[in-house]
């Protein structure tokens, strides 16, 4: 059966055909997104997919959107394309379950920049753009001003320099508001974060600059970035301070700062989040190296359940701080709060916009002390921080209510290959429901 003919044009008269058994065997064959269009051909067809409860796939919870294994062998680029295959095809993983296929055809010869719901901003030799998973909707991005700064190699190590200073370097691009129907597409928000420096872009506009409160040379060593509330949020990597601006504000004038929460010795990673009602900005930071002493490494635990290598290491200090930055602004009074707990909810961040997952079912701790299963509520997940971001192959899950002794859970990935073929492994959230929103779902 020719299952894309099926997928896009709701069957032609087989849909009728098919029972319950046919479904699940035409499923099982199809990847996600193609899955996600054969619910979208009739409502009897979403009803049979969406109520699966998870045999096949595992929508709503976060999965690692990654390239297959397979591909991460250390070849050279030209030679890894022989196939093609790794151009488009790509590995989804729930953390607990197998790993399905999920085909993204608009990927051939371009890099993702980031991810937010059902879009993935890319990148090519020509420029940036915004690309629907399920649709295919592509959006061109506007270049960025040429008077503010200068391209060099845009897609694999994306460098730029200013007209008159160093190069810096593109870290992701944050899709903070996804285009939407009712928006005609125009009425997303990204912000492009440099190292360096940070530009914001509503639809229809140009890349705007924010400006810095430091000159030339000594810019702030952006690591993360999001927008909330009309206001843009970036965080200092050296000492963890947040700058913030107000996008309403033509001119973008010099920032606000909010000094870090925790002043001390150590090296951390810093990730910005929205709360999960999206009022108040929360701050995560957990110990940017982990290890044990002698720098023994602990061995990889294959996991049977989706072909992950787990590893435990020692306890790892994560934290999370929020605060209302508009109302404490008007104050000039930024006090952080520390949030001890997550209850049903944990947060995945890395090179996709932040994911605040609500995971009810799921248990806090394992049952038996053991690392799996992976999923759990109440934990901080991070992945890679940015696309270039290639020292450090570990995914971890910190409890922020940890037992006594309780080890930190880490999927390792291996090295080999980076600099050829692999992409950063981002969280990514398959979503049944965007048949109902976006694909024509069709009547029978």
């Amino acid at each position: 059966m020719d299952y894309s003919r099926l997928c896009r044009g709701g069957g032609d008269g087989h849909l009728e055909a098919l029972t319950g058994d046919n479904i699940d065997l035409i499923a099982a064959h199809l990847d996600v997104t193609y899955t996600v269009r054969l619910a979208a051909c009739s409502r009897e067809l979403y009803d049979m997919i969406s109520k699966d409860e998870g045999k096949m796939h595992h929508w709503d919870e976060p999965c690692l959107l990654m390239p297959p294994p397979a591909y991460w062998f250390d070849e050279h680029w030209d030679v890894a394309r022989a196939s093609r295959l790794h151009d488009t095809v790509y590995d989804l993983v729930p953390l607990d379950h197998p790993r399905r296929s999920v085909a993204l055809p608009f990927m051939h010869d371009r890099k993702w920049l980031g991810a937010n719901g059902d879009w993935i901003a890319a990148a090519d030799h020509h420029g940036w753009c915004l690309v629907n998973v399920y649709t295919e909707r592509h959006i061109p991005l506007p270049s960025l001003p040429d008077s503010k700064i200068r391209h060099s190699i845009v897609s694999y190590r994306p460098a730029y320099s200013f007209n008159w200073g160093p190069a810096i370097y593109l870290l992701k691009i944050v899709i903070c508001q996804v285009p939407t129907k009712g928006g005609r597409y125009a009425d997303y928000k990204l912000i492009a974060l440099f190292d360096k420096t940070i530009f914001y872009l509503e639809g229809g506009g140009d890349w705007r600059m924010l400006e810095a409160l430091t000159p030339a040379p000594d810019y702030p060593n952006y690591c993360d970035a999001i927008e909330l509330r009309g206001h843009v949020f970036a965080v200092d990597e050296t000492d963890g301070s947040t700058y913030f601006w107000d996008t309403a504000n033509e001119n973008l004038m010099l920032p606000f700062v909010i000094p870090p929460p925790v002043v001390d010795d150590q090296q951390y990673a810093w990730f910005l989040a929205p709360s999960a009602d999206g009022k108040r900005l929360m701050i995560i930071l957990t110990v940017n190296k982990i290890g044990i002493a002698n720098a023994e490494v602990p061995p990889d635990i294959p996991y049977a359940a989706n072909g992950l290598q787990l590893r435990q290491y020692p306890p790892v200090a994560t934290y999370v701080f929020e605060l209302d930055p508009l109302s404490t602004a008007r104050a000039g009074d930024f006090l952080w709060r520390q949030v001890n707990s997550l209850s049903d909810h944990s947060l995945f961040l890395g090179l996709n916009y932040p994911i605040i997952a609500n995971l009810k079912k799921r248990e806090s701790k394992a049952p038996d002390g053991t690392l799996v299963p992976f999923m759990r509520k109440n934990c901080v997940y991070t992945a890679y921080r940015n696309i270039r971001y290639n020292q450090y192959p570990k995914i971890l899950r910190c409890n922020l209510q940890p037992d006594e002794g309780e080890t930190v859970g880490v999927i390792s990935l291996p090295k080999d290959g980076w600099d050829s073929v692999r992409q950063a492994a981002m969280w990514f959230k398959p979503a049944l429901n965007i048949a109902r929103s976006v694909l024509p779902l069709k009547k029978q």
